[in-house]
């Protein structure tokens, strides 16, 4: 089987062979795709084939209103090129009867288009081709319709693109969310280009601020705040790294009308979410689709930043991100990156282009005219703060040209934990024993690091359980002994058993051999645990716990 390249998620493309039964859609996957996409926004489509001959033509019918108006789709799953100088390439091949049938129905004023669906590993791309007639000889030739692949990775990433295929006409992609875009002005995309949206569609501009200019923005504001602009803090899982930023955050903004937002990076976050991209939108009550610019959150904050460094009395405003590297940020920060070079006021040292999407929605929020934008840097009162645990699992590595850009500070594993206290008693019987949380977690870290040189930053910190399920009555006696001994088995021990002491598991609870549990199951290390409390790790372990001293 020959290589051919996919796009996959975050818009990455790969090599890898074709399979004809796991990478072609099958006619019924093809309309559980159709009906997915039309009933994105809450409508409650019906679909159904023209005919049992015309097996690539659906008949889709969709509310407005009171009625219905009907679309004829002549669909099929995408499937690599075929040929071996265009392995870059994704195609259709409907027999030229549906092709026609679907062209006819367009010619006699009815609403019909093309689409082939692209999909791997959850991703769906929907491409579009120009309905013109097809002069096969047969009725059942092929009609061969190409996207190269890297236009599908670009629509993964951006939403919505063109590509331009000869002769004044443009082959299009775009994921579900933009299916009625493409519905709506389906007769010029493929002729025009989608820079031209503003001869096609109203873009919303209520709320215009119409007096202001782009010669009051102000990205030195003199702001002064001893915290750096850029900053991630990482550390061993538990090590209050969320906290931290927490409480420096209400420091930073503490009697100021400054503000914060709050986001989580994962694996499927993408630029468009994080700075912004057009969506469909439905406004106050309307059933009518509008498109416009939704603003992500670091473009929120941005435009809050601006908007209060014209004020005369500048206020801090702080973008922080949990888990920065469980997403690709080369991706997700795009040409953003460029402006987190910052000199030594906290402005960016580089400026970039914006995009026309951003220079408008900037001109809508702060006034003047769009292309006074076109040149764009972050402002020495906005804050980006992130938290990082660089040994966790399903974590993407972060290049050095990115990690240059920021102040890391390292919580270490023992980080304070002289607030921590909690005394329970764990096992039955001979194996019952008081145990103090933090001089247990200490005792576990010492274990791991001296007998399996497990890294620091996979070890346990003070803050692995919640204050809830650690919190205390007198004598600091843990309240809820069972609410704890459960957190201890579904969080410690997991974690130890799935993750930090994976490949040791069976030598660090060895101590369940002895009682007849076995160390082949997590449940049955649970069940251990419950009987003979800390004695699961082993005979030695107890002296280890009383001479215990931290890491």
């Amino acid at each position: 089987m020959s290589q051919y390249q996919w796009a996959e998620k975050n818009g990455n493309i790969v090599a890898a062979d074709y399979n004809r039964t796991t990478d072609t859609l099958s006619a019924q996957q093809v309309m559980m795709e159709l009906e997915n996409a039309f009933n994105a926004l809450g409508n409650s489509v019906n679909i159904q084939q023209v005919s049992s001959e015309m097996n690539d033509v659906y008949n889709v019918s969709i509310p407005n209103g009171n009625e219905q108006y009907n679309v004829f789709v002549c669909a099929k799953g995408t499937t690599p090129g075929g040929r071996n100088n265009l392995m870059d390439e994704q195609r259709i091949q409907p027999k030229a009867k549906y092709w026609n049938f679907a062209y006819e129905k367009l010619q006699n004023g009815e609403k019909a288009i093309s689409l082939g669906i692209y999909k791997r590993d959850g991703e769906t791309i929907f491409c579009s081709w120009r309905l013109q007639l097809s002069n096969a000889v047969s009725p059942d030739t092929p009609v061969s319709k190409q996207i190269k692949i890297q236009s599908i990775a670009n629509a993964i990433r951006e939403g919505f693109v063109q590509q331009y295929k000869g002769h004044g006409e443009f082959a299009c992609a775009f994921r579900k969310e933009f299916l009625y875009f493409y519905l709506k002005n389906s007769e010029w995309l493929h002729t025009g280009n989608v820079s031209e949206l503003n001869e096609h569609i109203d873009i919303i501009t209520q709320n215009t601020v119409s007096h202001d200019s782009r010669e009051n923005i102000t990205f030195k504001t003199n702001f002064l705040s001893d915290f750096e602009r850029n900053r991630i803090i990482f550390g061993a899982p538990g090590t209050g790294k969320s906290y931290q930023l927490k409480k420096d955050c209400n420091t930073l903004i503490s009697g100021t009308n400054g503000t914060y937002e709050r986001v989580t990076f994962h694996p499927d976050y993408a630029y468009s979410h994080f700075v912004g991209t057009y969506k469909p939108v439905t406004e106050n009550n309307s059933s009518e689709i509008k498109y416009k610019f939704v603003p992500g959150p670091f473009m929120r904050v941005y435009v809050e930043a601006l908007k209060s460094g014209r004020t005369g009395n500048p206020q801090p405003h702080l973008l922080l991100i949990e888990e920065i590297n469980r997403a690709k940020v080369a991706a997700v920060f795009g040409d953003v990156f460029q402006l987190l070079d910052r000199d030594d006021y906290g402005v960016s040292e580089y400026e970039i282009r914006a995009s026309e999407d951003v220079m408008k929605y900037l001109a809508k929020e702060l006034g003047g005219e769009y292309n006074s934008y076109q040149r764009i840097k972050i402002p020495d009162n906005m804050f980006i703060w992130a938290t990082m645990n660089s040994a966790d699992q399903g974590v993407f590595p972060m290049d050095t040209a990115f990690k240059r850009r920021w102040n890391f500070e390292y919580l270490g594993i023992d980080k304070n934990d002289k607030d921590i206290k909690g005394k329970i008693i764990l096992g039955k019987g001979s194996h019952a024993l008081e145990i103090e949380w933090n001089q247990l977690r200490k005792a576990i870290n010492e274990k791991l690091a001296e007998d399996y040189n497990v890294n620091e930053d996979k070890l346990i910190g003070p803050y692995f359980l919640s204050k809830k399920v650690m919190k205390v009555v007198s004598n600091n006696k843990i309240a809820d002994s069972e609410k704890f001994k459960e957190a201890f088995k579904n969080k410690i021990i997991m974690y130890l058993y799935e993750d930090a002491a994976k490949q040791h598991k069976h030598k660090l609870f060895n101590g369940c051999n002895s009682e007849g549990y076995s160390t082949a199951k997590y449940s049955s290390v649970c069940n251990a645990f419950d009987e003979i409390g800390i004695d699961i790790f082993g005979d030695d372990f107890r002296e280890l716990y009383a001479n215990s001293r931290g890491v």
